[in-house]
């Protein structure tokens, strides 16, 4: 198996010129930048069928999502002093993954700003919001109650942004895109953008039959950006990195792997447990689902010992890892096995690709 202290590379040290630091080539009278470039070398590998060659990720990022609006994570009664227990919202038709988009004709910025003016209303005055969906967007009326501390409420739990710690599945250097997290995250579906940040791990609660595990992470000093988010979906997001000068890897590019290269046996993980390292842990795949639709095309347990005594196995922080097998980028963690930490699910990289 590889070694787990592998040297960090640097994109530059990788062979990968920064986007940002890219040169201008000159081609004749024809001055093109070091970046289209390289998308026009990978769109004639790929035109030969020449394998996509992409890095491995495995480091840790904050993942931060936009709204564009206050968002319903959930809907719950709101107890008055008349002992009632009602919901404004719910009766309102307003639904979980709703985006409160308006109040009264006024922008919603932040859920701050949303509770604000929502409390500058008079017992019962009705609320005209604007709400959105993947339908579109609707009017809605209700007149918000007063609860037991004496403010105004909707019933509803809302938020304006949501964030935490992932893994960086594989960074393109052809079109400078990223893909990480590797499952769907609350909200996704809903969100208006987003970014990603260079994160540090702080921590590890460690995994025990029965009680998941997690990493746990900050962001790292001045918050350095390193690119946006720009969709998501049941596999996770993905978007453009704008700042590659904040990645950090392990390993040269590899080829993307397909679902008929993966098969039972020896392959890695690279994954972020400790500060802004990355380290290789060894892992054996025990099956592999070529229909499945739920994050769950590979299951893998995990061989190493160093990883075992430190996380328990797979935790809450690794979705995202880059799993490689045969030297080739197979797929991404997604899930513990949460009675048995040791065992994990992945899904396959071609799919998480699409």
């Amino acid at each position: 198996m590889p070694l787990k202290k592998a040297r960090i590379l640097s994109l530059k040290e990788a062979g990968i010129l920064s986007l940002k630091e890219a040169r201008i080539l000159s081609f004749g009278k024809i001055r093109i930048s070091a970046a289209f470039a390289a998308l026009l070398l990978w769109m004639s590998a790929a035109a030969e069928g020449v394998p996509r060659m992409v890095v491995p990720g495995g480091q840790s990022v904050g993942v931060s999502l936009n709204y564009g609006g206050a968002y319903v994570d959930d809907l719950g009664d709101i107890e008055t002093a008349d002992g009632l227990e009602v919901s404004p919202a719910a009766e309102a038709g307003i639904k979980k993954g709703d985006i409160i988009t308006e109040l009264n004709g006024d922008e919603v910025g932040s859920v701050d700003e949303f509770t604000k003016r929502l409390n500058r209303l008079s017992d019962g005055e009705e609320a005209e919001l604007t709400v959105k969906d993947s339908g579109g967007s609707r009017e809605v009326s209700l007149v918000p109650v007063r609860g037991l501390d004496g403010r105004l409420k909707i019933g509803a739990w809302i938020m304006d942004a949501a964030s935490g710690v992932g893994t960086i599945t594989y960074y393109d250097p052809a079109s400078g895109g990223f893909a990480a997290v590797g499952h769907s995250i609350t909200g996704v579906e809903s969100m208006d953008g987003g970014d990603i940040y260079k994160a540090d791990i702080v921590g590890i609660r460690r995994g025990e039959a029965g009680a998941p595990g997690e990493l746990i992470g900050v962001y790292s000093e001045n918050r350095r950006k390193i690119g946006e988010i720009t969709s998501g979906g049941s596999r996770g997001v993905s978007g453009i990195v704008s700042n590659p000068e904040n990645l950090i890897s392990v390993r040269q590019p590899v080829p993307v792997g397909s679902k008929d290269d993966v098969h039972k046996g020896d392959a890695i993980i690279c994954s972020n447990i400790e500060g802004g390292d990355i380290g290789e842990y060894s892992i054996e795949i025990t099956e592999v689902n070529k229909d499945d639709n739920e994050g769950k095309n590979i299951i893998f347990r995990v061989t190493d010992r160093e990883l075992i005594a430190k996380t328990g196995g797979i935790v809450r922080g690794m979705s995202g890892s880059p799993i490689i097998q045969d030297g080739k980028l197979i797929g991404s963690v997604t899930h513990v096995l949460v009675k048995e930490p040791e065992t994990g699910y992945g899904v396959f990289a071609e799919i998480m690709d699409q």
